[in-house]
Formats: structure tokens, C-alpha cells, sequence
């Protein structure tokens, strides 16, 4: 018998900046360095110099690591016909992940008059499961009416095929 899939979602945290704009940045963080570096070698002042270069250097190539570790970091959501699936992952690899029975599980919001959607939980009995924590909350809000569609599909499913 196979396992169908009801819901499938790979949740991303946002890019901020395209690579261009990156590469805008990265140059916007250099120029200054080079000709405030350049200034000061004309004064013989070559020790800030060197101190100027090296740290907008880190700046750079801070900020060009963050972007690639964000890009390499995402979450799952896998409703199948016997399993929910929630996995973390982080360059390449599964960092944590947790298998809840369907049969059970509901849908829970942390929502704030502030901030809409702050958090959504698969709940099991006592056990709750954090998703979607890299979404924004207006996004979190259509994913969490979507798995709960999704979870309410599925049962009415398996009550048709079992009558």
C-alpha cells in the first residue's frame, strides 16, 4: 500500500538581498575602507591602513558567510497518510526531526494583537512542535490553514476509503 503525500512544504527563511544586492553591499563596505586606506598612506599612516583593510575585509566576508548559511537552511513539513514529518535542516544535513501521529494532531496559534501570528504548533496531547518559525506571521498564518486543510482532508479521506 502506498503512503500519499496530503501536504508538502519546504519552508525557507527569507533572503534578504538578492546576490547583486550583496555584491552592492560587500563594495559599498569596501570603497570607503580603500579611500580612507589610500588617505592615510598619504599621511604615512599605513598601520591604520592596514587596520582599515583588514576589518571592512571581515565585514565583507562576514556578511557573504551569513548569507550562504542562511541559503543553506530550511524546514519540512511532510503530512503522508501515516506520518507527520517535521524536519530541520542545516547544510544539507537533518539537525532534528520529529515524527507526530496525524490521527491526532491539531493545529495551534500564538497570535498577538501586536504582531499577528507569532508562532504555530503541531500539538499532540501535551507534546507541541514548532513550524515555520522563518516565516513571516502573515505567511505563517496561510501555511497553518493550510496543513490544517490539509489534516482535515486527509481524515475525511481515510473515513471514505474505510466505509
Amino acid at each position: 500500500m502506498s503512503d500519499r503525500v496530503w501536504f508538502d512544504a519546504r519552508i525557507r527563511p527569507n533572503a534578504a538581498m538578492s546576490r547583486r544586492g550583496l555584491a552592492l553591499v560587500g563594495a559599498g563596505l569596501m570603497a570607503p575602507a580603500l579611500i580612507f586606506g589610500v588617505i592615510m598612506l598619504v599621511y604615512e599612516a599605513w598601520p591604520a591602513t592596514l587596520f582599515l583593510g583588514v576589518e571592512a575585509a571581515l565585514a565583507v566576508i562576514a556578511l557573504y558567510w551569513c548569507a550562504k548559511r542562511l541559503s543553506e537552511q530550511w524546514e519540512r513539513v511532510l503530512l503522508t497518510d501515516h506520518a507527520l514529518v517535521v524536519e530541520a535542516w542545516d547544510q544539507g544535513k537533518p539537525i532534528a526531526t520529529e515524527q507526530i501521529d496525524p490521527n491526532w494532531a491539531s493545529i495551534e496559534r500564538r497570535v498577538s494583537r501586536d504582531f499577528g501570528c507569532e508562532a504555530v504548533f503541531v500539538r499532540v496531547r501535551r507534546r507541541r512542535v514548532r513550524i515555520a518559525q522563518a516565516l513571516s506571521p502573515k505567511e505563517r498564518v496561510e501555511l497553518a490553514d493550510a496543513l490544517e486543510h490539509a489534516l482535515h482532508q486527509r481524515k475525511a479521506g481515510f473515513a471514505v476509503r474505510v466505509a
